[in-house]
């Protein structure tokens, strides 16, 4: 397959997993919805909830509004999944430059299905017949449990938790080493200033042992 054919079959996919996605308002032009960062921040708010506050990113037309608003996507969300932004490509985003906004969604696309474990499909909305809850695809082994979905917003957020634990229970563990070189150094403190101690009495008992064994002596 070659490179043009590839990123065909890319973009296609991209853009049907956008035309899935409910946002704010109605799609019209990719480049032109995305430029202000608005549908970006409403996308990665379905994926990482926590990381998006939507209440940051307020919709504008001037050029000046757009780019505060992808500075702060770039700075508080996207840098928290490993992708950077610079300077010159917010500006192309911004200014709706056509081509641009499909490789940041590739990207981000390529993020989402490697932290979800899941495979493209995955990405798609699914809905359970009875609530019509959006699913993503159970990570557990297929083999232990058969057909099984649970709630997206309920995977991404034990995700989370899981991670968040972690690393809490990685701190913790350097913080317990770190007590226990503590107490090593304090022990060896210790034991060092008894024997600093003890050897002034044992100084002044030699002496005064020796005048006893003398005295007994002249007795005998």
């Amino acid at each position: 397959m070659s490179v043009e054919l590839e990123s065909d079959a890319n973009l296609e996919e991209i853009y049907t997993w956008i035309e899935q996605i409910p946002f704010s308002k109605p799609k019209k032009n990719l480049s032109r919805d995305f430029s202000d960062g608005v549908f970006m921040a409403e996308l990665l708010k379905r994926y990482y909830p926590r990381y998006v506050d939507i209440h940051n990113y307020i919709p504008g037309n001037s050029i000046a509004k757009k780019i505060d608003n992808w500075c702060t996507l770039n700075r508080k969300v996207l840098s928290k999944l490993d992708i950077k932004l610079g300077k010159d490509v917010i500006h192309q985003l911004a200014n709706s430059q056509s081509g641009v906004i499909e490789k940041i969604l590739i990207e981000v696309r390529t993020k989402i299905l490697k932290d979800c474990n899941a495979d493209r499909s995955s990405l798609y909305s699914e809905y359970e017949e009875n609530e019509k809850q959006e699913v993503v695809k159970s990570v557990l082994n297929p083999e232990e449990i058969a057909n099984k979905t649970v709630p997206r917003h309920v995977f991404v957020r034990l995700k989370q938790e899981l991670e968040e634990k972690n690393e809490l229970i990685n701190m913790l563990h350097q913080k317990l080493s770190h007590l226990e070189s503590l107490i090593k150094l304090k022990d060896q403190r210790i034991t060092d200033l008894t024997s600093q101690i003890m050897k002034p009495v044992e100084q002044s008992i030699t002496p005064r042992t020796a005048i006893v064994n003398t005295i007994s002596k002249i007795r005998i």
